[in-house]
């Protein structure tokens, strides 16, 4: 219910991570603890967490990649990074579900240059899968509406923030582009990826 309406959403251009941060070996991902040990990590770059907006933008597209440019159709709503088929492992790093029970596609969370057959629309890595990112957005369930304003940001404050793409622990539902989750929760494997210049974020005018 939170994923609702389906709205259109403007935003100026930015540039985003093409993979989740790594670690101080330049391959594994980096794990954070909290959203602000992601905040001070894309801090420390010169940058900043994505909004929920970018992130979506990012995975989904925009209109351009339908049949007709001027509109939002059918083509503009992938359900996932890579289009419209169900997720797999060589997609995303995630636990599959089968016969006989839930099987992960790997027993920890993958490099960061990996999974490239599952890329978006601009050729970012592991949007869906693998670790959980955070974004800049506090979570609110009913945030989505036909009037938000261009640059969308989310609440001025909440008790939790949104995380987006899913994990190498969670399920395929959870690789969806539009599934919307919270850091209210320990125990979900998050890591890092950051957005530089862009608009500026705008609060919106919403109880928390």
């Amino acid at each position: 219910q939170d994923e609702g309406p389906v709205h259109p959403v403007r935003l100026d251009g930015f540039c985003m991570d093409r993979t989740e941060m790594a670690a101080a070996d330049g391959k594994s991902p980096l794990i954070v603890e909290r959203w602000a040990d992601a905040e001070s990590a894309c801090a420390e770059r010169g940058g900043r967490l994505p909004t929920e907006a970018e992130f979506e933008k990012a995975a989904r597209g925009g209109c351009e990649l339908g049949s007709d440019p001027k509109v939002c159709d059918a083509g503009d709503t992938r359900p996932y990074p890579w289009g419209v088929i169900s997720p797999t492992c060589l997609l995303a790093v995630h636990s599959e579900i089968g016969p006989r029970g839930p099987k992960r596609c790997s027993a920890t969370p993958v490099n960061v240059d990996s999974q490239a057959a599952g890329a978006g629309p601009y050729g970012h890595i592991n949007l869906s899968g693998n670790l959980w990112e955070p974004t800049s957005d506090w979570y609110h369930p009913g945030i989505y509406r036909p009037d938000r304003p261009d640059n969308p940001a989310g609440p001025s404050s909440g008790k939790s923030h949104s995380i987006r793409g899913g994990g190498w622990d969670t399920f395929s539902t959870n690789m969806r582009i539009s599934n919307r989750f919270s850091d209210h929760l320990t125990g979900s494997t998050i890591g890092v990826r950051c957005v530089f210049s862009g608009g500026t974020p705008t609060i919106e005018d919403i109880p928390a």
